[in-house]
């Protein structure tokens, strides 16, 4: 079976907005929760002949484990004739929205990696972003995780937080070597336009987000984990496979409001009205979207972007020509850039530090 194989579902139900978020969520809806599964199912099926056997499934958010276990199992039955045997499902979750009664029933639905978002393990910290759960509630949830036999859990973090010191940084790296999760999504905090965080003023420290990214990839390293990826690390074997499908600019389907695809030349984006995009369903009708062509040099030029987010070498043959050619020698010079051969080059461990520096001399965008 042919076609897309990574599908996204976006699940954007929350019981508040954080102070950094300006996602797509709906916050005081979950009486529609039932509505909006038949809505995704329905969805799913209207684009069935793009589907091939699905690799990757990624139920994210919002907060997905709001949706409780019996939905989840809905939603993943419906598409279950889908699924690779060795599929991929993995889901966003809050600590305060689980236990370990909820994440086994998760993980019988078939969820079999589990994301949980931390952000922090400073009291203080978690009140600038406004998150609801605490450390101890954190480290509970991960516990419940393993009893309920997650053995493959990603921790979500922030760095560069408003209020940030490098103590509180070593502290959150020694809560992560206590906790040993199998995968690490640690993230600069961006003051994202529309946020509450954004609304107050808040700015980030450039000067400490440098010096605090080299001390996490340098300190997850000894911990034994691959910087495999910008903001992503992984014990060897568990490194995303959906995400990885992502930055290897592969084909995927997006379903639910918001939710973005890309398949072939063409990305579309289903608008952010969960009204709007139930009812259109309901109808039969696809739900209303913006939707945009990817000429050839855009997709190359989107292959470097991604490209260079993973520690992997670039294949000119895949990624096509860069749009400067002459500058790889002075990147090279410069220590930037290795050439490995006619057809490959990586970024030097130097490089990989100011990425979007040498990917701005190669490519316009």
């Amino acid at each position: 079976m042919s076609g897309v194989r990574h599908l996204y579902v976006h699940l954007p139900f929350c019981e508040h907005r954080c102070g950094y978020c300006a996602f797509v969520v709906e916050v005081g809806s979950l009486d529609r929760r039932d509505r909006y599964v038949d809505a995704l199912l329905g969805e799913v099926r209207r684009e069935s002949a793009r589907l091939g056997r699905l690799s990757t499934v990624y139920l994210g958010g919002g907060t997905p484990s709001l949706m409780e276990p019996r939905r989840v199992a809905r939603l993943l039955d419906g598409i279950a004739d889908r699924f690779a045997p060795d599929v991929e499902i993995s889901m966003e979750a809050n600590p305060e929205t689980v236990d370990a009664g909820s994440l086994r029933a998760f993980r019988d639905a078939g969820v079999n990696r589990l994301s949980m978002g931390a952000q922090s393990f400073q009291a203080h910290l978690l009140a600038a972003l406004d998150r609801r759960a605490g450390a101890d509630r954190v480290r509970a949830a991960v516990d419940d995780a393993r009893a309920a036999g997650f053995d493959n859990l990603s921790l979500d973090l922030l760095f560069g937080v408003p209020g940030q010191t490098p103590d509180d940084l070593g502290r959150d790296l020694a809560a992560v070597r206590e906790i040993a999760p199998e995968h690490i999504s640690w993230y600069e905090l961006e003051v994202k336009p529309g946020s509450a965080l954004a609304r107050a003023g808040a700015v980030v420290d450039e000067d400490f987000t440098e010096d605090a990214y080299l001390r996490i990839v340098e300190e997850l390293e000894t911990q034994g984990y691959r910087w495999y990826e910008t903001a992503n690390f992984a014990r060897p074997g568990h490194e995303s496979r959906h995400n990885r499908a992502y930055w290897g600019a592969a084909d995927y389907l997006g379903v639910g409001i918001g939710a973005v695809s890309t398949v072939g030349a063409e990305r579309w984006r289903n608008a952010p009205d969960l009204d709007g995009y139930v009812a259109a369903v309901a109808e039969g009708r696809p739900p209303r979207r913006t939707t945009e062509d990817l000429p050839e040099d855009t997709r190359r030029r989107e292959r470097w972007m991604l490209a260079f987010r993973l520690s992997e070498p670039v294949s000119l043959s895949w990624a096509g020509p860069p749009d400067h050619p002459e500058a790889v020698g002075d990147l090279v010079d410069g220590g930037f850039l290795r050439r490995l051969d006619d057809d490959r080059l990586a970024l030097t461990r130097e490089g990989r530090f100011v990425q979007n520096s040498v990917l701005g001399r190669l490519i316009d965008f």
